[in-house]
């Protein structure tokens, strides 16, 4: 029986109905409907979903997984995978995703802090009957920490990277992830059947929520894309009509290099593609038009607080290439300063969000100590923003990303966004490297479009000053290379990009 605890916010409406409730119901409704297209292009409806979910939640139970337990998700892009998440949640347990690649490290932290009863993945414990390549590995129970009383609210639980080393493991609520679905369903003018994009890998917050819950809540298929290749995501957007999707600017920029070379050309048939991440920049958007004919939408978003702000794609262009959009219904983001003040309108600072999506909070051991609200309840993000009296925001850049030379601070993202507009560059990324005297210096690690020469050094810095860059932010390095590294979600891995950055300036 679906829980349909009502929420309305500005004209959106939404429940606290769980994943299952909302699957379940669409399935008897319309049971050979589309649910899945495979990244083999196999085709699953939801009945066919909705048996293996079965089998899933026949496993859990038998195996002794109750209520409110934490179960960890090897988060495979696979039907099977989307299936047992659906069974995680029949059975009222939380839904606790994580990447295929997820180190030794990482998982020992897990297994000492999280308190999870049963892992789903496809290399230990026994085989889940039905559910193809997956199996279910049990834990003691008595070896769980005390009952921790938020879990009767959870219902996933996402983990993203920690100041200290140790993983954050970032709470939601149902009704907080169908909030931020119906959101940006609203914003992008979804029909009942329209399919959608799965680009971002399921092992995050967000990559869960916009992929799987987004497409098993609401009954949009979900076409697969796996592994990462923009030439076949173009094929299959146009192969299956999906006209919604989210992605981080890599991927944005990847899709535009494939039309930009004249390897493709047909016209989009997406309503939207959201974009989020600092380095997009007002050239991606126009080229995203241009190329492919895809509207892509700046978004802005967070693990801990999914439904943040996004334009639209009836906004006019220029407004789409340089803002960051308005905050969804009943979200409100506003600037603060150092001592967590509330800043007027139009001046910069730390972004603090409040709204439906705000996460109920970190688990204890998994970033827990980091979890601080202002006094009137907004979540500060650690993103720099400019937020006008009409409400239209800006991210401006990252704090914790400033590159500090000698006592001056530098904004990467700025930097970034003027290096993309050399017409050689095809991605950048400014880290930091160590310097004996001033601390830490800045260097750009760039790749190079093809046809194009690569520039030197100074040729960077006579186009950052063509632009009117200020000289002091600009990078004392350059390196120059074929592919970048990126974390599990999509995004430039700052951390390895600078140890990688500073290796090649010793060697060279």
């Amino acid at each position: 029986m679906l829980n349909l605890t009502p929420h309305c916010a500005d004209g959106l409406t939404w429940t606290d109905a769980s994943l299952w409730e909302q699957f379940s119901a669409l399935a008897a409704t319309d049971p050979q409907a589309l649910a899945i297209v495979g990244a083999d292009q196999r085709r699953w409806s939801r009945a066919e979903l909705g048996l293996m979910a079965e089998a899933a939640a026949h496993a859990l139970l038998a195996a002794g997984v109750r209520p409110h337990d934490r179960v960890m998700l090897q988060g495979r892009k696979t039907a099977p995978t989307l299936a047992a998440a659906l069974g995680i949640s029949s059975v009222r347990a939380i839904i606790c995703p994580y990447t295929p690649d997820l180190g030794v490290a990482e998982r020992r932290i897990f297994d000492e802090r999280l308190d999870h009863i049963a892992v789903i993945g496809d290399s230990e414990g026994e085989p889940i009957p039905d559910l193809p390549g997956l199996r279910l590995a049990l834990r003691d129970r008595s070896c769980l920490g005390a009952l921790d009383d938020r879990n009767e609210r959870t219902a996933m639980i996402g983990f993203t990277s920690g100041t200290t080393g140790v993983p954050k493991g970032v709470m939601h609520s149902s009704a907080a992830m169908n909030y931020t679905v119906r959101a940006c369903e609203q914003i992008a003018g979804l029909a009942p059947g329209d399919a959608i994009l799965g680009i971002v890998p399921l092992g995050s917050a967000p990559g869960f929520t916009f992929t799987a819950h987004f497409s098993l809540a609401l009954g949009h298929p979900l076409v697969i894309l796996d592994p990462w290749d923009p030439l076949q995501t173009l094929r299959a957007i146009e192969a299956h009509q999906c006209r919604w999707g989210i992605c981080v600017p890599t991927h944005l920029a990847a899709l535009i290099e494939v039309g930009r070379s004249g390897r493709w050309s047909a016209p989009s048939p997406l309503k939207a593609l959201g974009v989020g991440g600092s380095s997009m920049t007002p050239e991606m958007v126009g080229d995203a038009k241009t190329w492919l004919g895809i509207p892509a939408l700046r978004m802005f978003g967070m693990s801990e607080c999914m439904g943040h702000a996004s334009t639209k794609p009836t906004d006019p262009p220029e407004y789409l290439c340089h803002s960051d959009g308005q905050s969804f219904p009943g979200t409100h983001d506003e600037a603060f300063d150092s001592e967590r003040r509330k800043l007027p309108r139009g001046e910069r600072g730390q972004a603090g969000v409040r709204g439906p999506s705000l996460f109920i909070g970190y688990c204890r051991g998994l970033g827990d100590h980091e979890y601080q609200l202002t006094e009137d309840g907004f979540y500060l993000t650690g993103d720099e923003i400019v937020c006008d009296a009409d409400g239209n925001l800006k991210v401006v850049g990252r704090i914790k990303d400033q590159i500090i030379r000698g006592g001056y601070n530098i904004d990467p993202a700025e930097v970034e966004a003027t290096l993309l507009r050399h017409p050689a560059i095809a991605m950048a990324s400014v880290v930091a490297v160590p310097e004996a005297r001033l601390g830490e210096q800045a260097c750009a690690v760039c790749s190079i479009r093809e046809g194009h020469p690569t520039p030197t050094l100074d040729d960077i810095k006579e186009h950052l000053a063509s632009i009117g860059l200020s000289k002091k932010k600009w990078p004392e390095h350059l390196v120059v290379v074929e592919e970048f590294l990126f974390t599990t979600t999509g995004k430039v891995d700052k951390k390895r990009m600078s140890t990688f950055a500073a290796s090649q300036l010793r060697s060279g």
